[in-house]
């Protein structure tokens, strides 16, 4: 396992993630959160060790929304 960076900024209910592949935006609240990157977008749901986590290609909605 390799080692990476990661640092994250939080402005009010929003959090700015600075990585090595991009910028990302977190909005959410205890138990749940949306996050949107570059290259990836997800939910994610749970608390107290169960968690749930559904991934979309960001590539896959940029298209929808052009359709």
């Amino acid at each position: 396992m390799g080692f990476y960076f990661k640092k994250s900024i939080k402005i009010g209910p929003f959090r700015i993630n600075f990585s090595k592949s991009g910028i990302s935006v977190s909005l959410g609240v205890k138990g749940a959160s949306v996050n949107v990157g570059p290259k990836t977008s997800s939910i994610n749901l749970g608390r107290k060790g169960v968690y749930y986590k559904k991934s979309i290609s960001t590539k896959k909605i940029l298209k929808k929304k052009d359709s």
